[in-house]
């Protein structure tokens, strides 16, 4: 893959392209995608489980002053230049999850709610998605108590709460 193949995907195809699909040893069962847009990085944490509820995915943005700062980060985070990244758009990849470890989302969560789960450097800012990871993110929510009462007051807390994040 190279820059133009980026670019033309953001430009004219989808407005993304996913660069990196991975299964994380440290999250047995959780599948980790990376895609570049037009000036972010999408990460979007995902089990075969999620895939059939409301919110699916756990997805970050990171946001950057251009693509090229966007690439540079992304090379870093993945591993890999760019020239060895797949284009996912391009491929008919079916989903195949290894079983999911009951402790890998909630290891997850502790791990986003201490600031060590992985994420790329550099951003200007960054955004999370779900309600869920919003609330362990601002330790509203504690990952380690499975039955919480998710209700339009918790909702209304961490929805009042910023959305997007400076410092991580």
């Amino acid at each position: 893959m190279d820059m133009l193949e980026i670019q033309r995907y953001i430009r004219v195809g989808s407005g993304y392209i996913e660069v990196d699909r991975n299964y994380l040893p440290d999250y047995q069962g959780i599948c980790r995608r990376v895609y570049i847009r037009r000036n972010e990085i999408q990460i979007d944490y995902i089990t075969s489980v999620w895939i059939d509820i409301e919110e699916g995915e756990d997805t970050f943005y990171f946001y950057y002053d251009n693509l090229e700062s966007a690439i540079k980060s992304a090379e870093e985070y993945i591993g890999k230049p760019v020239s060895e990244w797949v284009n996912y758009n391009r491929t008919y990849n079916m989903w195949n999850f290894p079983e999911l470890n009951e402790n890998s989302c909630k290891k997850l969560w502790i791990d986003l709610q201490s600031h060590k789960l992985k994420f790329p450097k550099n951003f200007n800012r960054f955004s999370i998605r779900t309600l869920y990871s919003r609330g362990v993110f601002l330790n509203i929510i504690n990952p380690e108590i499975s039955d919480f009462d998710f209700n339009t007051d918790l909702i209304e807390k961490i929805s009042k709460s910023d959305s997007d994040f400076y410092k991580y």
